[in-house]
């Protein structure tokens, strides 16, 4: 039975950045559900599409003892224009991409494993765990797991370069238990990330030979940890960690409220959990499972999720057709809603549901989204030069955005589709208000309240 548009429109909602396109929607139709789910999913990519920065690997991470302080502050500057190219890279390929579920994992990746450019500092370790993520969106967790806990971005992040077997640093094996594999609170003590802090004692990243151990720094003692008693290194724990039951539960609730709802089911989760274990944490057929479900298909539970900054800036200008000739100012007008790519607050990453829509931030949303509908309802001889006023008192916010580069088949795909499916493409429920308003249907549809969901 072929699949009916209000399921295409939600499945591609929620797998890409909140909204999809009218022309997203045309190439599913005639699929069953089930073969919908699996297009989604098969359309995944390893490696992103878009040509990587000119400066990737330019620029050493290790400052040499005999660069001096003027040097020093070049090499800084550069490696600060570095990141925001990096960032204003990243919303390239999001808008580019002709896989959105690709980069929504992404981004789950990096906001579960969480690294921050504040910290890091060198935008090619940030750019190299970006890439580890996209290789093992939806493949094996395990490998993930195991990658990331030799990534030079995390070992900086959380301090594993400082590990010392007389002074284990916690930081990084406390992450792992409460944030990455178990959940805080749940089946490890604080003599287990003692222990595990002591597993990863030595370990080292080095910009000229790259993960490397520090042996007069590692502690070769008997470690206990979760109840074994051996000599073990971080692989070790990694490898315990993985045959806890509990590890397949957390990463199946985090994926529920990803992509479903704030409240997990606990059979389901036990169920999907036991699977992605027999199968050795494989993501695509959890994942799989998760969107072929009645809990992701009912109806009842559409407009449930809060759309992120990404989502709404993303989302957004892929649905009108837009693709800015300059980035660097989405990554502004993202960190005035915001989510700074790359940057996220705390090792705990964006807490997103209604923390997007606090008092602060809403009206932030509305002004960019009211940017964007007046500039869409120009005329097409004037929309390259069409420039939006963001909310002057942002202080910390881009103030303008410039509407260019706007593909005009897109447009017009937009505006000749009737009020009501319009709104059918655009809302994940029914518009607060119908009849549209002076600047036309899809102005008063993007600035719908329902418009924040998905």
């Amino acid at each position: 039975m072929a699949i009916v548009q209000e399921d295409i429109r939600h499945l591609l909602a929620r797998t890409g950045f909140g909204v999809p396109t009218a022309t997203e929607i045309e190439a599913f139709k005639g699929l069953s559900y089930a073969q919908a789910v699996t297009r989604v999913l098969d359309g995944t990519r390893a490696k992103a599409t878009s040509a990587a920065p000119a400066w990737l690997n330019s620029i050493p991470v290790t400052v040499p003892n005999t660069m001096n302080a003027a040097d020093r502050k070049v090499r800084d500057k550069q490696l600060a224009d570095n990141g925001r190219e990096m960032k204003a890279w990243w919303y390239d390929e999001m808008l580019a991409t002709p896989s959105p579920f690709t980069e929504r994992m992404v981004l789950f990746w990096h906001n579960h494993f969480t690294s921050s450019m504040q910290k890091v500092k060198y935008p090619d370790l940030m750019f190299r765990q970006n890439e580890l993520y996209r290789s093992q969106a939806t493949g094996n967790f395990a490998a993930l797991l195991k990658a990331v806990i030799k990534d030079p971005a995390m070992m900086i992040y959380l301090d594993t370069n400082q590990n010392r077997g007389i002074a284990p640093n916690e930081n990084f094996a406390r992450e792992l238990l409460e944030l990455f594999t178990l959940g805080e609170g749940h089946g490890y003590t604080e003599k287990d990330i003692r222990e595990a802090a002591r597993a990863f004692s030595g370990w080292r990243y080095k910009n000229d030979v790259g993960f490397d151990i520090d042996w007069p720094n590692h502690d070769v003692a008997r470690k206990t940890f979760l109840g074994r008693t051996q000599f073990m290194n971080g692989d070790d724990v990694v490898l315990i960690l993985l045959e806890e039951p509990r590890l397949a539960e957390f990463i199946t609730e985090k994926l529920w409220r990803e992509f479903i709802s704030d409240t997990p089911d606990a059979a389901l989760v036990a169920k999907w959990a036991e699977a992605f274990r027999t199968s050795k944490y494989e993501l695509k057929p959890l994942l799989q499972a998760l969107f072929l479900s009645d809990a992701f298909r009912d109806p009842d539970g559409r407009g449930a999720l809060v759309k992120s900054p990404t989502d709404i800036v993303v989302g957004t200008l892929r649905l009108v057709s837009q693709r800015p000739r300059d980035t660097k100012t989405v990554v502004n007008v993202g960190r005035t809603l915001g989510q700074e790519l790359f940057d996220p607050p705390n090792v705990k990453g964006w807490p997103g549901g209604m923390a997007w829509i606090d008092t602060a931030r809403l009206p932030e949303r509305y002004a960019f989204l009211n940017a964007i509908a007046g500039a869409a309802a120009t005329t097409q001889q004037t929309i390259t030069k069409t420039k939006i006023q963001l909310n002057a008192q942002q202080s910390s916010g881009a103030k303008q955005y410039v509407f260019a580069d706007a593909d005009p088949g897109g447009l017009k795909t937009l505006s000749s589709l009737k009020e009501a499916e319009l709104a059918a493409l655009i809302l994940p429920l029914p518009p607060s208000v119908s009849g549209g308003g002076p600047a036309g249907p899809l102005a008063s549809l993007l600035l719908d309240p329902s418009f924040q969901l998905k």
